[in-house]
Protein backbone atom coordinates (compact mmCIF):
# COMPACT_ATOMS: atom_id res chain seq x y z
CA UNK A 1 0.00 0.00 0.00
CA UNK A 2 1.75 3.53 -1.41
CA UNK A 3 0.42 4.77 2.46
CA UNK A 4 2.65 2.76 4.58
CA UNK A 5 5.58 2.86 1.92
CA UNK A 6 5.06 7.18 2.24
CA UNK A 7 4.78 6.61 5.97
CA UNK A 8 7.82 4.54 6.01
CA UNK A 9 10.08 6.83 3.94
CA UNK A 10 9.14 10.10 5.93
CA UNK A 11 10.18 7.37 9.47
CA UNK A 12 13.48 6.64 7.63
CA UNK A 13 14.46 9.89 6.69
CA UNK A 14 13.11 11.19 10.36
CA UNK A 15 14.57 14.89 9.92
CA UNK A 16 11.39 15.05 7.66
CA UNK A 17 8.99 14.33 10.79
CA UNK A 18 8.30 18.03 11.01
CA UNK A 19 6.02 19.06 8.62
CA UNK A 20 7.57 22.32 7.73
CA UNK A 21 11.23 20.82 7.06
CA UNK A 22 9.36 18.88 4.28
CA UNK A 23 7.04 21.85 3.07
CA UNK A 24 10.70 23.54 2.55
CA UNK A 25 12.05 20.68 0.45
CA UNK A 26 8.45 20.84 -1.61
CA UNK A 27 9.00 23.90 -1.93
CA UNK A 28 12.67 24.00 -3.15
CA UNK A 29 11.79 20.87 -4.92
CA UNK A 30 9.90 23.19 -7.73
CA UNK A 31 11.82 26.65 -6.64
CA UNK A 32 15.18 24.99 -7.07
CA UNK A 33 16.58 27.66 -4.43
CA UNK A 34 15.39 30.39 -2.17
CA UNK A 35 16.84 33.72 -0.24
CA UNK A 36 16.60 33.17 3.13
CA UNK A 37 14.14 36.21 3.81
CA UNK A 38 11.66 34.62 1.20
CA UNK A 39 11.67 30.84 3.57
CA UNK A 40 10.91 33.05 6.65
CA UNK A 41 8.03 34.62 4.09
CA UNK A 42 6.92 31.48 3.20
CA UNK A 43 7.15 29.55 6.51
CA UNK A 44 6.03 32.71 9.17
CA UNK A 45 8.68 31.00 11.38
CA UNK A 46 11.40 33.44 13.29
CA UNK A 47 14.87 33.48 12.04
CA UNK A 48 16.20 31.58 14.45
CA UNK A 49 13.70 28.34 14.10
CA UNK A 50 14.11 28.83 10.62
CA UNK A 51 17.92 28.23 10.78
CA UNK A 52 17.28 25.49 13.19
CA UNK A 53 15.72 23.95 10.75
CA UNK A 54 18.16 24.67 7.84
CA UNK A 55 20.90 23.75 9.50
CA UNK A 56 19.46 19.77 10.18
CA UNK A 57 18.50 20.06 6.42
CA UNK A 58 22.18 20.80 5.61
CA UNK A 59 23.55 18.26 8.25
CA UNK A 60 21.39 15.66 6.23
CA UNK A 61 22.50 16.38 2.81
CA UNK A 62 18.79 17.42 1.60
CA UNK A 63 19.73 21.59 1.42
CA UNK A 64 22.82 23.36 0.65
CA UNK A 65 23.26 26.75 2.32
CA UNK A 66 25.23 29.05 0.86
CA UNK A 67 26.19 32.40 2.13
CA UNK A 68 26.28 35.01 -1.40
CA UNK A 69 27.58 38.60 -1.88
CA UNK A 70 24.54 40.98 -2.77
CA UNK A 71 24.64 44.85 -2.69
CA UNK A 72 23.36 44.98 0.57
CA UNK A 73 25.76 42.49 1.93
CA UNK A 74 26.10 38.70 2.42
CA UNK A 75 22.62 36.57 2.29
CA UNK A 76 21.84 33.42 2.97
CA UNK A 77 20.67 31.11 0.00
CA UNK A 78 19.59 27.29 0.31
CA UNK A 79 19.56 25.13 -2.62
CA UNK A 80 17.99 21.68 -2.79
CA UNK A 81 20.62 18.55 -3.39
CA UNK A 82 20.48 15.89 -5.13
CA UNK A 83 19.62 13.97 -1.97
CA UNK A 84 16.78 16.18 -1.18
CA UNK A 85 15.24 16.34 -4.93
CA UNK A 86 15.74 12.57 -5.24
CA UNK A 87 13.12 12.06 -1.95
CA UNK A 88 10.82 14.50 -2.53
CA UNK A 89 10.61 12.82 -6.21
CA UNK A 90 9.98 9.57 -3.96
CA UNK A 91 7.29 11.20 -1.80
CA UNK A 92 5.44 12.82 -5.06
CA UNK A 93 5.70 9.16 -6.55
CA UNK A 94 3.38 7.57 -3.62
CA UNK A 95 1.53 10.57 -3.41
CA UNK A 96 0.00 10.38 -7.32
CA UNK A 97 -0.08 6.26 -6.84
CA UNK A 98 -3.59 5.28 -6.46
Amino acid sequence: MELEKLIKLLKDNKELNVGVRLGILLGLYYTRSAWFKELLDATRLNKGELYQHLKILHKSGYVEIKYIPTVEGKRLKVFITKKGDELIRQVLELLREK
